[in-house]
């Protein structure tokens, strides 16, 4: 009985053991995180945005630049409508020629070596990116002509940030502006649409190059 029991208290300790040290289980993976929103969504409502639309009237120019910024953060297409309209029109200059420097962020510069002509402002009537990208260079080619030089010069450095060399030829009649630092800026806009164009020109001669090499390499296979 004596070796009985002590045969079952060996067994009882062994498992106990064997349960401490036995390989414990993978552990599950962590939950994934939550997805993130590839759009930002907008901290009001579409129903309110309209209450933003108005304070871009406010009297203070302070607010109705904040409510352009703020326009502009939640990417609504009513953005353009008022920044053109403001642009056109507000009575301070300063508020206008920083509405000069936010449209020249938000152009896209010019990836291939089409032509545009430019033409007078407009509003925009559908809001794809090409249509948005040309009419922000026609409302800044329009700023050109200002009576403010103040004006005409934030537009032609915002031409810059465009980068779209195809208003170059309209560029040119601020060459004989009356005001020296307008002919200045134009010179220095005019030579940097240059640049940009001699930059497409090489990117599609080496575009030209590659595509010849693998032509070559290919029919080389095939013999």
């Amino acid at each position: 009985m004596k070796y009985l029991m002590m045969a079952v208290l060996l067994g009882i300790a062994g498992y106990l053991s064997w349960q401490q040290f036995k390989p414990k289980p993978p552990l599950p993976p962590p939950p994934p995180p939550p997805a993130i929103m590839s759009v930002a969504a907008p901290v009001i409502s579409a129903a309110e945005q309209s209450k933003i639309i108005k304070s871009s009237n406010d009297q203070d120019p302070t607010v109705r630049w904040e409510a352009i910024v703020f326009l502009d953060k939640m990417k609504i297409p009513a953005f353009f409508d008022v920044v053109f309209e403001k642009l056109h029109k507000d009575p301070d200059q300063e508020l206008r020629i920083k509405i000069i420097a936010l449209l020249g962020k938000r152009g896209s510069p010019r990836t291939t070596l089409v032509e545009l002509a430019a033409d007078s402002p407009e509003t925009p009537a559908s809001k794809t990116q090409d249509t948005i990208n040309d009419l922000i260079t026609r409302n800044l080619i329009w700023a050109t002509q200002d009576s403010t030089p103040e004006i005409r010069i934030a537009a032609l450095e915002a031409l810059i940030e465009v980068g779209d060399y195809a208003v170059a030829s309209s560029l040119t009649d601020c060459l004989k502006d009356p005001d020296e630092r307008v002919r200045l800026q134009a010179l220095k806009t005019l030579n940097s649409l240059q640049d940009r164009k001699n930059a497409l020109i090489e990117a599609e001669k080496q575009r030209q190059e590659a595509l010849r090499k693998q032509a070559e390499e290919a029919a080389r296979a095939g013999r």
